[in-house]
C-alpha cells in the first residue's frame, strides 16, 4: 500500500478520536474485570471458609449465587478482549499511517506480520 493509499483510507484526526474512545472503553472494561474478580474472590473466601468448617456442598448455592458471578466474569472478560482488540486495531492503523511498516509493528508487538495486516485491514 502506498502513502497515497494510506492517506485516502484513514484520516489521522479521525483515528486519534477513535483511539481515545477505544482507550476509554478499554479502561471501563478493565475496571469491570477487576470488579468481577474482586466479587469472585469474595465468593471463593466464603466457599473456602465453608469447606474448612466441613459445610455441606449443597449449601453453597444458598451462601453464594454462582450463576450471576460466572456470567459477570464471562461478560467482563469478553468486553475486555473486544476493547483491547479495537484499541490495538486503531493503534496499528495510526502507526501504519505514520509510516511504520507492518513488519516493524509486528516485531515491536511480538506478533506476526499477517496478524498486523489483518488488524489494519479489518473492516470497521
Amino acid at each position: 500500500m502506498t502513502t497515497t493509499q494510506r492517506d485516502t483510507r484513514w484520516e489521522m484526526a479521525d483515528l486519534r478520536a477513535d483511539y481515545r474512545a477505544a482507550l476509554e472503553r478499554l479502561l471501563v472494561a478493565s475496571q469491570q474485570v477487576r470488579d468481577s474478580l474482586t466479587d469472585a474472590a469474595a465468593a471463593l473466601m466464603i466457599v473456602r471458609e465453608h469447606a474448612e468448617n466441613d459445610g455441606r456442598v449443597s449449601d453453597l448455592f444458598e451462601l453464594i449465587d454462582p450463576k450471576p458471578r460466572r456470567l459477570a466474569l464471562s461478560l467482563s472478560f469478553r468486553e475486555l478482549e473486544k476493547s483491547r482488540h479495537e484499541s490495538q486495531k486503531v493503534l496499528f492503523r495510526m502507526l501504519f499511517l505514520e509510516g511504520t511498516s507492518m513488519s516493524d509493528i509486528a516485531r515491536q508487538w511480538g506478533i506476526s506480520r499477517q496478524l498486523v495486516s489483518r488488524l489494519i485491514n479489518e473492516p470497521d
